[in-house]
Parts: C-alpha cells; structure tokens; sequence
C-alpha cells in the first residue's frame, strides 16, 4: 500500500503521483464519469494515515478540486462521495457560522466544503436522529397494536 522513498522514513501514500486520483481535464465531463473513474480507488484512502493532511495540503474546496482526496470524492471543491470507514475527524473544523447552521442544509453545506460539523449542527443531527428513531418506535409499536 505504501512506498517508502529509499534510504528514507519518509512514507508516501498509495495515491502518490497516481493519476488515478485526479483524472486530467478532458478525460471526463460529468460527475458520473469522474464517478467512474475515482470510485475504483477511492477505498485506498480508507486505510491511510495522512487522510487529514492530504485535505490540508490540496484544500479541495477552496481550490474547486475534481478527483480523490482525504477519503472523498471531490467535484468542483464539492464532495460527492466518500470512502467507506471515513469519518469527518480528518476534515478542517468550519470556519465562522452560517447562517444555516442548525439546519439540515447547514449538516449538507459543511459536507459539500469537506468540513467537520459545527456544534450547532451536530446537535442538531443528533436530535434529528433521535427524532427518527423516536418515530420508528412509535410507528412499530402502532403496526404492532
């Protein structure tokens, strides 16, 4: 999985100089197929230890990137898809408040710029969740009856 430059300890990450990750202009036209062409390697950033600062060092939403970085695939600075087994632990803390946080479309907005979650949002996620179970029960409990 990874390649250690020689006569170094200085790992380099699978992706490394792959042009798999980041497909040339071109080569696609819609977010389908660069789906196409990411999806095969995006699981590769599932397992690797510098996911946080491969987000860091390409910044993805403020450049528009298009191919696979930190675990997601990213589309004019958007993500669109992410590698299973990723967390939000790898992605930058959010900047100054929107004001669509404690919102469904502030938990989408901090997705689409590869950001963790506020704590406005994330209680608020929480308690949507909460919400969804809580009816599920309910409504369980009334087929039941």
């Amino acid at each position: 999985m990874f390649t250690a430059l020689p006569d170094t300890d200085t790992f380099l990450p699978g992706c490394y100089r792959d042009l798999r990750f980041s497909p040339a202009e071109g080569t696609w036209k819609d977010s389908k197929t660069l789906s196409d062409l990411c999806m095969p390697v995006l699981g590769t950033c599932t397992p690797c230890p510098v996911r946080a600062q491969c987000i860091r060092q390409v910044q993805p939403h403020p450049k528009r990137f298009d191919g696979v970085c930190g675990g997601r695939l990213w589309l004019d600075g958007k993500v669109i898809a992410i590698a299973d087994g990723v967390d939000d632990d790898d992605l930058p803390l959010p900047g100054k408040p929107r004001t669509l946080c404690g919102t469904t479309g502030g938990i989408a907005q901090h997705q689409d710029r590869g950001e963790q979650q506020c704590r406005t949002c994330a209680a608020f996620a929480e308690a949507e969740a909460e919400r969804a179970a809580t009816e599920a029960e309910t409504s369980e409990l009334s087929v039941a009856a």
